[in-house]
């Protein structure tokens, strides 16, 4: 007889787990994302214009990278480019969005796991004893969750789903003020963050990360240019473990990936199993990024390189890395110069293609027309939908191993917990 055991806390949206225990062994463990909300049903038909409004409304904490994916695929259908102030302030937009959902996420969800781990705190803390660990410390993520907000709201029109960017360009003029408030938010921001990678180093360097966090035979997929860091623009790329790349256009995605719109999940040609984040943007720009940020990483054992918690290290390097690159945004001249936006006049491709980092990884957007220029099928490729069977391998083999040791269910259900938030998902783009 089968027994099913139901466990999940504290991670983002409606997810779920189930442990399947057959003969007083575990047979399976799964990750499970079980809402169904039709977005790729809900875009069909509508006016290309109004697609990136709606797919905004997929996630609240994702909402920017959605909107201009969204963006991008349908410029591609029209065969036009924005103008370079645009594409800078998309860029201000998704560094906003990437402040307040990394910061959310290590914080809320990540933040407990690793005192607790670390052995820092006897046990895992809840909100008020986290929030008391250290003042300091609580005052910076939450300083930066607001600075993420008041960014998009100074660009985006509103702190979520933004209105100012729309395909072909934007309709807000980035004032001299807005220019001045912001520079002052990511000065701030940089402050804020340069603490906490020196109190992360400080808490956590001499860890060695348990093995049930070990990615087994990672094979990386990011978006990059040049092999550098850019979640805006870029191509695809594949990494074995770097034994083997592959590189491709995003237009050649469907040789590699493709998914069927009626049913979960994303499968690779191959059968791979694929991880997305910002551990795989880190095994594509890690040669490109600045020697200080390279001494700071160094802090860390090897062991750290293939284990998923060493993504929360590297949000904090990300976030170091965008609001480096957001000031030199905001002294650019180009920002400030005033356009139009281009007129969507002719289609000029049946299939329109977008893809950007969203800050959990890969988001791709493939919208396909009929004759008629309405649009007949969309495919949404989402981070959290390519992680899971990755989380799902890692759950059973250590859920398997021990169970058999101990037979402690609730034992397994805590570990289980703390592997998938390491993951941050996204259950919200997931269930699109």
């Amino acid at each position: 007889m089968e027994k099913v055991i139901d466990m999940c806390k504290r991670v983002e949206g409606h997810g779920n787990v189930k442990i399947f225990i057959k003969n007083e062994k575990i047979s399976n463990i799964n990750f499970q994302l079980n809402i169904f909300r039709g977005f790729e049903k809900i875009l069909k038909q509508k006016i290309l214009i109004d697609i990136p409004r709606i797919a905004s409304r997929i996630c609240g904490l994702c909402h920017a990278s959605q909107n201009i994916v969204s963006c991008k695929a349908i410029e591609s259908i029209y065969n036009i480019s924005p103008h370079e102030n645009t594409i800078l302030l998309r860029r201000i937009l998704m560094i906003g969005e990437l402040i307040k959902s990394h910061s959310l996420h290590l914080f809320f969800q990540s933040l407990p796991d690793l005192l607790y781990i670390s052995k820092n705190l006897p046990n895992i803390p809840s909100l008020p004893e986290l929030s008391q660990f250290d003042n300091q410390l609580t005052n910076k993520f939450f300083e930066l969750i607001k600075i993420g907000n008041d960014i998009d709201r100074l660009f985006g029109g509103r702190a979520i789903h933004l209105i100012t960017n729309i395909p072909g360009g934007h309709f807000l003029q980035n004032s001299e003020k807005n220019i001045k408030i912001a520079r002052k938010y990511f000065q701030k921001a940089l402050e804020n963050i340069n603490y906490i990678i020196e109190k992360f180093i400080n808490l956590f360097k001499k860890l060695t990360p348990p093995k049930l966090f070990q990615i087994p035979n990672p094979i990386f997929m990011s978006l990059h240019n040049n092999e550098s860091f850019d979640r805006y623009d870029g191509d695809l790329i594949i990494n074995y473990n770097n034994e083997n790349k592959i590189e491709f256009l995003l237009e050649n995605y469907s040789k590699y990936f493709n998914k069927d719109p009626e049913l979960p999940g994303i499968n690779f040609s191959n059968e791979e199993i694929v991880v997305v984040g910002p551990i795989s943007r880190y095994n594509i720009m890690k040669n490109s990024i600045s020697e200080e940020l390279k001494a700071r990483i160094n802090h860390f054992s090897n062991a750290w390189e293939k284990s998923i918690l060493f993504s929360n290290f590297l949000k904090l390097i990300e976030m170091n890395i965008e609001v480096n690159q957001g000031i030199e945004i905001i002294n650019n001249p180009i920002l400030k110069k005033k356009s139009v936006p281009l007129i969507l006049k002719n289609i000029q491709k049946l299939n329109g293609f977008g893809v950007v980092e969203a800050p959990r990884g890969i988001l791709i957007h493939h919208y396909k027309l009929n004759e008629n220029h309405k649009i007949e099928d969309i495919k949404l490729f989402v981070a959290t939908e390519i992680n899971i069977p990755i989380i799902n391998e890692m759950l059973l083999k250590f859920s398997k191993d021990l169970y058999d040791m101990t037979g402690d269910i609730e034992l397994i259900k805590q570990k289980a917990q703390m592997v998938i938030r390491a993951f941050d998902p996204c259950i919200s783009c997931a269930t699109h």
